[in-house]
């Protein structure tokens, strides 16, 4: 102690030393400088910079001895400590003593346990000086060190053994799937007030269970509300789906359900079929959901994210959010002369809607965000192959409000003539005019008188009740607009050309690169007549070819999907020929089973052919058990009982049970509790690292349904995560 306190004077000295010859031989160098030329202003700013920068680095060097004698007093007096308590017999550690990383660590002051009073001065050479004062808590043995916390401290072998068996247990964690909800399901949680409550679609819950199944090559990714951590490590999944129940139902008998509340840690609201009039298994099933339809698919499609797109199911869950009703006008057969698939399907869908942040009239934050907004018409119609396509532009100038107005507006039909297009005088004061991107001045806006109430009336006369709007990034035009529109094709969505469906690409460059035309040239603005015109083209331009055609990732997806299905030569399974079509399930090593009733197996099989399901016999004695299988059951207790059963046998497992709105309204505490205790008893023969759903079905009349999701997890896992 003596030669650390030794060395640090001996610096102390040393500093001061040489700040005072640097001080000496700078003032002699401007001495000697100022007699050969006299010194600039400059000159003498750099060299009082000079001498404030030394100053400094002298206090901090006594800054740093005051440090090194207060660590050296508190090091003695834990020695003393230990040496005074080791003499009245206590049980002490000297080798696993506190030290200094340990008091940087601590939470409380480095004395917690000590009360230490020194003086400094002479803290070197007599350090008998220091007086200790040992405080004991009374509740614990005087032998018993103790954390600023009032815990016991672990020491030597005790210690080891617990950080030893936390690494461990950390390490078999890092391997264990999991999911994390985003901000669209941390929104959709039934735990949030109705007011705040975003519900999520029937879609994402589809990703999901497809991105478990499938992994990479699933069509798409639930990213947007969640992620799924480790999918590949899911022992299999249960999806229970429960017709007659909802969201509503749920939370106005919580107290029925407590295992329900005790296993399910993600209990989200969802907008389901029965709330237009859809059918759950068909919404369910519509993409190649338990890879039975691969090879099919491809075939058919080219990729599998082809075939998902093709499907035109997406566009009906805008029935729950807008007015739409059935078209009263007779549709033309076939699609029309200039396209080659429907165009139905380059819409977005209300999940990518909400996505992409267009304005959407769902209840929660997004209504409290768009309450000004109004509906492009009051009652809508089915979209069909044929419905008119309108291409949009707006141009925006930023106001004292801190946010962009719109100040043009244009807007052409199919046929490439300007239908409507004026300027719009902002309410706000403008700041700031954006001339380079929105080619409007101060001149333009002088004389014009109209607002965005008359545009929007414009608007609302013009379009008809199953326009589709194109336009590039339309979001941010319908924001411009705060206008609702449920149909609508973003060519930003629809071209892809970098691989990555987050990177859209500029509409100039879409427009060089597939069109043979340079827009947006110069620093005078764009024209929102030419980029509408633009938009329309590209669309027209992608309905003549294919849905494949300026999409990277899709025309990627297509062939490494090719050259698999090449590579791959199938051979006969020595069973019937409806349980060939199984074969990409049976390479794959995953299997599939649907348990329900008779009536609802009848929807699963009008949806997925006849020829596509087999027998229980057929399956367990020609495809070794890897094929998807039908088990009918006549009543619900034996719906979940089977598929208890069938449960750890298979990939992928459906229940669905069915209840009438008769059976409901009887006995309404007794079904929530029975619904409670089959979700109980389907958990509890779960396998670990298994996923279940439970899909609550929901009501006719706007009831939403919800989704129960949870992994079983390794019991130890909530110990560890408690201790952490």
């Amino acid at each position: 102690m003596r030669l650390i306190s030794f060395v640090a004077s001996l610096l102390s000295v040393s500093a001061a030393i040489l700040w005072w010859l640097l001080r000496v031989s700078m003032l002699g160098s401007i001495t000697a400088f100022s007699k050969m030329k006299p010194l600039t202003s400059k000159q003498l700013q750099r060299m009082e910079k000079k001498q404030k920068k030394m100053a400094a680095y002298l206090e901090i060097a006594k800054l740093n001895d005051k440090d090194r004698k207060a660590r050296s007093v508190i090091h003695h007096s834990e020695e003393v400590t230990q040496l005074s308590n080791a003499d009245r017999g206590g049980r002490m550690n000297t080798s696993d003593g506190p030290s200094r990383k340990r008091h940087k660590k601590d939470d409380g002051p480095p004395n917690d346990l000590l009360t230490v009073t020194a003086d400094h001065s002479c803290v070197s050479e007599h350090t008998e000086h220091v007086n200790v004062q040992v405080r004991e808590e009374p509740s614990h043995p005087a032998n018993e060190e103790l954390s600023a916390t009032g815990k016991k401290k672990l020491s030597g072998e005790e210690f080891l053994r617990l950080k030893r068996e936390l690494r461990e247990r950390k390490n078999r964690l890092r391997y264990l799937p999991r999911i994390r909800l985003r901000d669209a399901g941390d929104s959709a949680l039934l735990t949030k007030s109705e007011d705040v409550r975003s519900p999520l679609f029937l879609s994402d819950i589809q990703h999901l269970l497809m991105f478990a199944t499938l992994g990479q090559q699933s069509p798409y990714f639930p990213t947007r509300w969640c992620q799924l951590d480790k999918y590949s490590r899911l022992s299999h999944i249960v999806v229970f789906v429960v017709d007659g129940f909802s969201a509503y139902d749920f939370l106005s008998h919580e107290s029925c359900f407590p295992e329900i509340t005790r296993i399910f840690e993600n209990r989200l609201e969802v907008i389901t079929p029965c709330a237009y009039d859809g059918d759950i298994v068909e919404e369910l099933l519509s993409a190649p959901l338990l890879l039975c339809h691969r090879e099919k698919l491809v075939k058919e499609y080219g990729s599998l994210q082809a075939a998902s797109m093709s499907k035109d199911y997406g566009h009906k869950e805008l029935k729950a959010i807008f007015p739409v009703k059935e078209s009263s006008r007779e549709q033309k057969p076939g699609l029309p002369p200039s396209d080659c698939f429907d165009r139905i399907h380059l819409l977005l869908s209300p999940a990518q809607m909400a996505d992409q942040c267009y304005p959407l009239p769902l209840k929660g934050e997004l209504r409290d965000r768009f309450q000004n907004y109004v509906f492009s018409k009051d009652i809508y119609e089915e979209v069909t192959s044929t419905s008119p396509m309108f291409g949009l532009d707006c141009e925006m100038c930023r106001t004292c409000s801190g946010e962009s107005e719109l100040t043009r507006v244009s807007v052409v039909d199919e046929q490439l003539q300007v239908v409507y297009e004026t300027l719009v005088k902002p309410y706000n004061r403008i700041t700031d005019y954006l001339t380079r991107f929105s080619g409007i001045t101060k001149h333009l806006l002088k004389d014009v008188t109209v607002r965005l109430e008359q545009v929007q009336r414009d608007l609302r006369a013009l379009l008809p009740p199953d326009a589709i709007l194109i336009g590039q990034s339309l979001n941010f035009d319908l924001q411009a607009l705060k206008m609702f529109h449920p149909y609508v094709i973003d060519t930003s969505c629809i071209y892809n050309v970098t691989g990555d469906r987050y990177r859209k690409t500029k509409l100039a460059v879409l427009s060089e690169k597939f069109l043979g035309e340079e827009i947006q040239l110069g620093n005078d603005g764009h024209c929102s007549v030419q980029d509408s015109i633009a938009a329309m083209k590209l669309t027209q331009l992608k309905l003549a070819n294919s849905i494949e055609f300026g999409d990277v990732s899709l025309t990627t997806s297509r062939n490494s999907e090719t050259a698999k299905l090449q590579k791959e030569q199938k051979k006969p399974c020595g069973c019937s020929m409806s349980c060939c079509v199984f074969s990409s399930i049976k390479n794959a090593e995953k299997s599939a089973v649907v348990v329900s009733s008779p009536d609802v197996m009848h929807r699963y099989t009008s949806f997925v052919s006849r020829s596509l399901t087999a027998s229980n016999q057929n399956c367990l004695q020609g495809c070794h058990k890897k094929a998807i299988q039908s088990v009918v059951e006549n009543s619900n207790d034996a719906i979940v009982k089977r598929t208890c059963e069938v449960a750890l046998g298979h990939s992928f497992t459906v229940a669905h049970v069915h209840h009438s709105p008769d059976v409901f309204s009887q006995d309404r505490d007794a079904l929530c509790k029975k619904l409670d205790g089959w979700c109980r008893t389907i958990w509890d023969h779960l396998a670990l690292n298994g996923m279940c759903v439970v899909l609550l079905g929901g009501k006719k009349g706007g009831a939403n349904g919800a989704a129960f999701i949870q992994i079983k997890k390794p019991a130890e896992q909530s110990l560890t995560s408690e201790r952490i």
